[in-house]
């Protein structure tokens, strides 16, 4: 005969203990156990890093980028470099108002069509793009130090393989920047003056 000054709360009753301190039993997730997150952790520290070198050149992680673009050519307008670096027209427009009062960029309206207003850079500008390269660069080679040349390939591999895979494994319809230029979404993409997000399609990796 059972004690019944002994109550029987069955198995959850740890649960229920956690319950009522506020929050429920949950398994902890470690980025350690998550090489998804664990890669999102390194580039936001690798970006960091590299916007510490950028400060001297006055330009930020949303700026260089852009800059580069124009330094090689990729881009000549605001609209190029919206559609390069998905950003919204009216976002890339008013990126390009900074660069400008930075002395960075300047505005010239098309000698052929004066409807077109394209980018170029300044000396300052020139100056500073071309600093940018050996900044990535060298934090890039730093923050893979610890592999060895063949164990860098093999990285390199299997990140390219995850990320072509992406269609199929996540359904994300995405496209790696390469020789042969931007996205052909991108490059094909309409122009628009309004501030809406594009439709989701293809991506172009920063």
């Amino acid at each position: 005969m059972s004690d019944p000054r002994v109550q029987d709360h069955g198995p959850d009753d740890s649960e229920g203990d956690s319950l009522e301190a506020g929050y429920p039993s949950i398994e902890p997730i470690k980025a350690a156990n998550f090489p998804c997150w664990l890669m999102r952790i390194i580039s936001t520290v690798v970006r960091a890093e590299v916007d510490r070198r950028m400060e001297p050149l006055g330009l930020t992680q949303a700026q260089w980028i852009p800059v580069l673009r124009l330094a090689s050519g990729e881009a000549q307008t605001a609209a190029d470099l919206a559609r390069s670096t998905m950003q919204t027209p009216g976002a890339m427009t008013r990126l390009v108002d900074r660069l400008v009062e930075k002395g960075i960029i300047e505005r010239e309206r098309s000698t052929d069509d004066r409807r077109v207003v394209r980018l170029r850079l300044t000396e300052e500008g020139m100056r500073a793009a071309v600093q940018v390269p050996d900044i990535v660069r060298s934090v890039n080679h730093a923050a893979l130090s610890p592999l060895a040349p063949d164990e860098l390939a093999q990285f390199q591999s299997y990140l390219r393989r995850i990320y072509e895979a992406m269609p199929q494994t996540l359904n994300s319809d995405m496209c790696l920047p390469d020789a042969n230029g931007p996205c052909h979404a991108a490059a094909n993409a309409t122009d628009t003056s309004t501030d809406t997000p594009s439709t989701p399609g293809k991506e172009r990796a920063l």
